[in-house]
């Protein structure tokens, strides 16, 4: 005959694996935030007091900026982490499933971390974009009525040698160029019809030199503004792909970090 036997395990010994914290991984992800904060603004103060104002010194200063700026957000996931992974506690689990949950507190933090510090940025941005719009406003109505400063050097080359052109043909000529080529644009086939005629009338010559002396002008223009719009593309692209690298990096600090801590927080229970 044959019998079932019924197992009743105690309560408080069930292995329920995976147990995750929101609070300490948001606490982990604050504090990664803050001392990241503080190691940059700790940096950033240090540099500018003793780095050199000279733009010779700009490229060997945005490098160490941005290898402290690697360093301190690296540094700042490591403490966010191990704080996390330190204070989740012991669990009856397996030694995978031990690394795995402190894995998960880490990388959350560090996702808490890099959220918090997006959502700042953002602020600060908005803030600043604010204060340039109020900036450009006061300086709209100050310069209402006088040439724009971008196109007064442009109109300067146009009517040499005579520096003494109407006031009115420097204007109408400040106010083509404003309409496309301060933009790095071409100007209008209508447009430069009328400014080779202010330009021959003011500067003493005939309208083929005067064709001539514009289209030099807006090649110069457009091929200054193609550089730096180059410049500041490749600047975005180094820029973004060294903030990806150092994120990528700082999570694994962060889980690293973390698992490292559980296993000192389990070296010292054993001891104890």
């Amino acid at each position: 005959m044959m019998s079932d036997t019924v197992v009743i395990a105690e309560q408080g010994d069930e292995n329920t694996g995976y147990r995750f914290s929101w609070g300490l991984a948001i606490m982990g992800g604050v504090i990664a935030t803050a001392v990241t904060f503080f190691l940059l603004s700790l940096g950033a103060g240090f540099g500018l007091m003793f780095s050199n104002p000279t733009l010779h010194a700009v490229p060997a200063f945005l490098t160490g900026g941005a290898i402290y700026f690697f360093v301190a957000q690296a540094f700042g996931f490591a403490v966010g982490g191990h704080f996390a992974g330190r204070l989740i506690g012991p669990l009856s689990e397996s030694k995978v499933q031990e690394e795995f949950r402190a894995e998960a507190h880490g990388l959350v933090a560090w996702a808490v971390a890099v959220l918090a510090t997006v959502t700042m940025v953002a602020f600060i941005g908005m803030a600043a974009n604010a204060g340039a719009g109020t900036a450009a406003l006061y300086g709209m109505a100050k310069s209402q009525g006088t040439e724009a400063e971008p196109t007064a050097y442009l109109v300067d080359v146009l009517f040499r040698p005579n520096a003494n052109a109407s006031q009115g043909a420097r204007a109408e000529a400040g106010r083509i160029l404003d309409a496309g080529l301060a933009r790095g644009e071409k100007i209008a086939p209508a447009d430069k019809d009328r400014l080779m005629t202010l330009v021959a009338s003011e500067a003493n010559m005939t309208r083929d030199a005067a064709s001539v002396r514009i289209d030099d002008l807006q090649s110069d223009v457009q091929a200054k503004t193609k550089h730096a719009a180059d410049i500041a593309r490749k600047a975005a692209s180094y820029t973004s792909l060294w903030i990806a690298l150092s994120l990528l990096f700082g999570a694994l600090v962060s889980m690293i970090a973390a698992v490292m801590a559980r296993e000192e927080d389990d070296r010292e229970a054993v001891l104890a």
